[in-house]
């Protein structure tokens, strides 16, 4: 069963760990934690972690991204992780979206 959530501090370090391999994305995961225009979503099957987004909103320009980090399960199952971030950035204004 795939599990997705919204990540919060007690999530952060398993998070980092899980993307060490890709450092970029493990750069920008801190700076997408408890803040008003970004979220950070992970995607979990039997309590492992195969996938994560970082979701940042822009309202006034009611723009928004998602840029996802999938493992290969992750992949066959990232339709729960993009429809999620997708809910999450009209939530909060965005119209249109990239993701990277």
């Amino acid at each position: 069963m795939v599990d997705v959530k919204f990540a919060d501090e007690a999530d952060l370090n398993r998070l980092l760990d899980w993307c060490d391999e890709a450092p970029e994305f493990h750069n920008k995961l801190p700076q997408y934690m408890d803040r008003d225009d970004t979220a950070v979503l992970m995607m979990k099957k039997d309590e492992e972690v195969i996938g994560v987004a970082l979701l940042k909103v822009k309202a006034t320009e009611k723009t928004g991204t998602i840029w996802l980090h999938l493992n290969k399960e992750g992949t066959e199952s990232h339709p729960q992780i993009m429809q999620k971030s997708l809910n999450w950035l009209r939530q909060n204004g965005a119209k249109e979206y990239t993701v990277i």
